[in-house]
């Protein structure tokens, strides 16, 4: 078979060719709707597919006011577009239509002006995305969800976020969240969203009463639980009376219960608001797996709460040695050489003169000493007294406690926010404190460097040094130091090697004014 010749060739079909029969065929066969609106915006043709999406059959639809088919939010929306459509209109356009079973579904259209017989026609072509749409906002919202359970994020914050996130990515109008104490007797309302703070109040009083309660069934039997027209029984139930004059109002009626499990015990409950017919199978398996990040946030926020007991008690602890070894010491000595230079001077004043020195000597160091505990408990300082001058402090707290003198270089007072300050601060500490605990050094440099994009710090020691890919006393103590600088952008590096000292080197970018 031979090929035609170029010029044969058609570049183009001419739509006289195609023929109107087969034009209806195209139309009827596309698997997005098609329809066309009259002038008067009612529709004038509309294809299988197009009916189908709508919820209708298509000889219903014909004649009808299109804008009938949209939510009523959208539809002043619409007609104001469909009103504006004579001209071909680019790019593509979401709105939510009303099937009359009260089903919303989301579509995605185009549309286009033209005339037939000179009269101004507008065609749409649309297809559903309502699944597409849902799992976007799914995903954006568990996103959102595991982004914020960081461990130092207040757990109020993480539950906002989280019942925020139920409204935004679901077609409930409500969400919240309660905890259970121990004995499962009380809860707490630890976060809302759609309801106001007095339903939330009444339902934590109601919580012991109602023994049948969607909620307190799904704690028991770990189970979520839907209860249709809960808004109803709720209005002639004594236990609710407090908020029946809220309920009216309400755009709810579907309860959704769904408990939050963690390693086998009930902790709360997360509560979903829908309004009629209530979720699809598809939302109670998102609503489950944001109970479950509920439960791990809570449990993360407990177990940090922990942590950060332990942490205060051992500090406590350490501040309570540090009285003990220092100032406790540097007393005892004072009230020593105070009574030898009392019972010196009747007898020979001038030997008296070094009992009295000794005693200035010791007040001087346990001085110098109870500022350094001092400024640890209260770091607040920094604000008002600068790193520059608490780096100082700390290095005259190291030669006063323990004779290890600290050659300090430092910079200028950096223009930085306190966050940064407290945290190069309490990395410096916890490096000199290292020092002290482990390296039996004699000498440290410490040098602090800024300018407008970083703080640069080392501490250097001549000490016994180590490997820092071992394991050690003190190595959690190193990685606290890196976590710190991490929390705010920052690197710190570690290099040692046994008999070699070490160095801590600290860098912390400087955020832009």
């Amino acid at each position: 078979m031979s090929a035609l010749p170029i010029e044969n060739m058609p570049v183009a079909l001419d739509p006289a060719m195609l023929g109107v029969e087969v034009l209806g065929r195209l139309l009827e066969a596309s698997l997005d709707g098609i329809v066309v609106i009259d002038e008067n915006r009612r529709y004038a043709y509309v294809s299988p597919t197009a009916a189908a999406i709508l919820g209708r059959a298509a000889d219903t639809l014909l004649g009808t006011d299109c804008i009938l088919s949209f939510a009523e939010r959208d539809r002043g929306r619409m007609a104001r577009f469909v009103e504006s459509s004579g001209s071909p209109s680019v790019g593509r356009h979401i709105a939510t239509i009303a099937r009359p079973d009260g089903d919303e579904r989301e579509i995605e259209y185009t549309v286009a002006g033209f005339q037939v017989a000179g009269l101004p026609k507008v065609g749409a072509i649309f297809r559903d995305v309502t699944e597409t749409r849902r799992k976007e906002r799914e995903a954006t919202t568990l996103a959102r969800i595991a982004s914020s359970l960081t461990i130092d994020q207040p757990m109020n914050a993480t539950l906002d976020t989280l019942t925020a996130g139920v409204v935004l990515a679901t077609k409930a109008v409500a969400s919240a969240i309660a905890l259970i104490q121990v004995d499962q007797l009380r809860v707490q309302m630890f976060s809302i969203c759609g309801l106001p703070n007095e339903f939330a109040e009444a339902m934590e009083e109601a919580w012991p009463l109602a023994t049948q309660a969607a909620a307190i069934r799904a704690v028991e039997s770990h189970q979520v639980q839907v209860v249709h027209d809960a808004r109803s029984w709720m209005m002639t139930d004594d236990r609710y009376s407090r908020i029946h004059h809220l309920l009216p109002d309400m755009f709810w009626d579907t309860l959704v219960a769904v408990p939050l499990i963690y390693r086998g015990r009930a902790i709360g409950v997360l509560t979903v608001y829908y309004p009629d017919p209530g979720p699809h199978d598809s939302e109670i398996t998102l609503l489950s797996a944001m109970a479950d990040q509920a439960a791990i946030a809570v449990e993360n926020a407990r177990l940090f709460a922990e942590a950060q007991g332990k942490a205060a008690m051992e500090e406590r602890q350490r501040l309570a040695r540090e009285l003990h070894d220092s100032v406790s010491q540097a007393l005892y000595g004072i009230g020593l050489g105070a009574r030898t230079a009392r019972a010196l001077v009747e007898s020979d004043p001038r030997k008296a003169i070094p009992a009295m020195d000794y005693v200035l000597q010791l007040a001087e160091a346990g001085l110098t000493e109870m500022r350094a505990l001092i400024f640890e408990l209260r770091p607040e300082s920094l604000e008002t007294e600068g790193l520059v001058a608490a780096l100082e402090k700390q290095a005259a707290s190291l030669y006063a406690r323990h004779r290890i003198t600290v050659h300090a270089t430092l910079c200028d007072e950096p223009a930085v926010p306190l966050p940064i300050k407290e945290a190069v601060y309490r990395i410096v500490q916890e490096a000199l404190h290292n020092t002290v605990k482990h390296a039996r050094a004699t000498d440290v440099e410490l040098n602090l460097e800024c300018d407008d994009r970083e703080v640069h710090f080392t501490v250097v020691d001549n000490g016994s040094g180590f490997d820092p890919r071992g394991t050690f006393p003190g190595h959690l103590g190193l990685r606290s130091m890196q976590e710190r600088a991490a929390r705010i952008g920052g690197t710190l590096q570690v290099t040692s090697e046994p008999g070699s000292g070490t160095t801590v080197d600290g860098r912390i970018p400087v955020p832009a004014r």
